[in-house]
């Protein structure tokens, strides 16, 4: 996995501006003294990565995705494809609607996403109609099941896209609560949550200020650890539920 992390350049784009355990020792059970219990097991959440096909041409680029437990999830590949889901679970399938981002800062398509997932693979497609639009193939990583805590995101990350110029810094507190900067001027303020703790996936929530004028995105994040001689880092995928959105991977 670690390999294979490092090999993915995950594109940043903001639209148009380019931008916990349970029971223990003693034997007590879980929700007592406020400790929390993972959700029944459910084959489908995860961080992914993979290969995202563009129907129309059959062109592949490198893809990533975080599912959570709650059924919302984002998926991006590094040609600037964006989509934002939510699925039900039933069995091995997953099913729902999407929406979808384009770089020049539109609302590209919406539609419907169906995939089949194993216990280490999430396979299909997003659709409009009966059309299909993309496929994905993605692979899930071990890391999604080692607990979350706000504390381990704490620091300060950055992330710069050498190809498009742009810049970010981020200052993340042990509360998960962060400000940031980017090259375009821009100021972040916002806060990552803990979605279950014993999996490796967050929710965020932060307003990007340019020039006066506020944006709210929400989304989500893994963190991978240190891993091959390489540092740790932050898949974040977020967008606004209109237009902008971002991926990032913070180190």
């Amino acid at each position: 996995m670690g390999l294979q992390r490092r090999l993915l350049p995950v594109v940043t784009i903001t639209g148009s501006t380019l931008v916990v355990g349970c029971g223990g020792g003693s034997g007590g059970s879980c929700g007592s003294a406020g400790s929390a219990c993972p959700p029944p097991s459910v084959t489908g959440p995860g961080y992914y990565e993979g290969t995202l096909t563009e129907q129309s041409n059959s062109q592949s680029t490198p893809a990533v995705a975080i599912v959570t437990e709650t059924g919302n999830g984002a998926m991006s590949g590094q040609n600037g494809t964006y989509y934002r889901f939510n699925v039900g679970f039933s069995g091995t399938t997953l099913s729902g609607n999407y929406y979808s981002l384009s770089t020049g800062g539109t609302q590209e398509t919406s539609g419907t996403i169906s995939a089949q997932a194993t216990s280490s693979a999430l396979t299909g497609t997003f659709a409009v109609g009966s059309s299909t639009v993309d496929s994905f193939q993605l692979t899930l990583e071990a890391v999604y099941k080692q607990p979350s805590a706000l504390a381990t995101l704490m620091g300060t990350w950055s992330y710069t896209d050498t190809a498009n110029g742009f810049s970010l810094t981020v200052t993340i507190a042990s509360n998960g609560t962060f400000t940031g900067t980017d090259s375009s001027n821009c100021s972040y303020s916002g806060a990552f949550g803990i979605i279950n703790p014993v999996f490796d996936a967050y929710s965020e929530t932060y307003t990007r200020t340019c020039n006066g004028a506020a944006l709210t995105f929400t989304g989500f994040a893994t963190y991978l650890p240190p891993s091959g001689g390489a540092g740790a880092d932050i898949k974040v995928l977020a967008d606004d539920n209109a237009t902008e959105f971002l991926v990032a991977d913070l180190q």
